[in-house]
């Protein structure tokens, strides 16, 4: 019925034709510090969320899902505000392109950039680090994401949700696991 009709017709032609087009578009970039900045405001926004492995929303994540998801979010966000589709090209590339925290901390799709090996974050310089960063272990079971003064945000499975910790802290297990520092290669 809707195909019968002229106006209609063309209308679910030429609206996805527009859509992609301007999404094809770049617009002005945007400087690397505000997106570090919603990229860790887009990570707290998590904290208290349910962990669920695989998961990637805020019904339920896991660590490489959180830390990969903030930045998504993030992309999306400025990519509107500041009318900038490159930006929400690179968080649907992001969302589609899914991986774990061990491809991530083998810097996947050059994605990632290693900054320092074998750190322990109870004995991590923090001069050297800058909020967005992110800590893999070496075996690439977790990762987790350095929100500043200290503080580390992650899926937690042993605490079933999304926490903040600060470091150093002896209790916390994954602060003693040898782990490379990695940063989002746009937050370079």
């Amino acid at each position: 019925m809707v195909w019968k009709n002229k106006i209609l017709r063309l209308t679910l032609i030429i609206l996805p034709i527009i859509f992609f087009s301007v999404l094809n578009l770049n617009g002005p970039d945007i400087d690397k510090q505000v997106i570090r900045s919603e990229y860790v405001e887009s990570l707290k926004r998590y904290n208290g969320t349910k962990y669920l492995w695989g998961g990637e929303t805020s019904m339920g994540i896991d660590c490489s899902g959180l830390v990969r998801r903030g930045l998504i979010d993030t992309y999306i966000r400025l990519g509107f505000l500041h009318t900038s589709p490159q930006y929400i090209r690179k968080g649907i590339y992001l969302w589609f392109n899914d991986f774990s925290a061990e491809a991530m901390g083998n810097e996947y799709g050059n994605l990632t950039i290693r900054i320092m090996t074998n750190q322990i974050l109870n004995n991590t310089d923090y001069e050297k680090i800058r909020e967005g960063d992110i800590m893999v272990t070496e075996n690439g079971v977790h990762t987790m994401a350095y929100i500043g003064n200290q503080e580390w945000i992650q899926a937690d499975p042993s605490k079933h949700k999304v926490i903040i910790l600060r470091a150093p802290d002896d209790s916390n297990s994954w602060y003693k696991v040898p782990s490379y520092i990695l940063r989002w290669k746009d937050l370079e």
